[in-house]
């Protein structure tokens, strides 16, 4: 089954990426102008995923998971 992604959606609160960095490591992953948060934000999140929905029966199934889920 298809699911379309939440485009605010939030890690849980244990999967953090951040709580395996410290100091300079994790200011550089949380800088707005890094280019992983960039790319994310200026790709990952532009992709149109309804064009996938033909892939996934309807009804029966678990539902995907989102493709920013994969690329985040």
């Amino acid at each position: 089954m298809f699911k379309k992604s939440d485009r605010h959606s939030q890690l849980d609160m244990f999967s953090s990426p951040t709580e395996y960095f410290r100091d300079f490591k994790k200011k550089k992953y949380l800088k707005d102008d890094s280019w992983h948060n960039q790319f994310r934000n200026h790709v990952v999140m532009r992709v149109d995923e309804s064009i996938f929905s033909v892939l996934y029966a309807d009804g029966k199934g678990a539902p995907t998971l989102p493709y920013a889920f994969w690329s985040a």
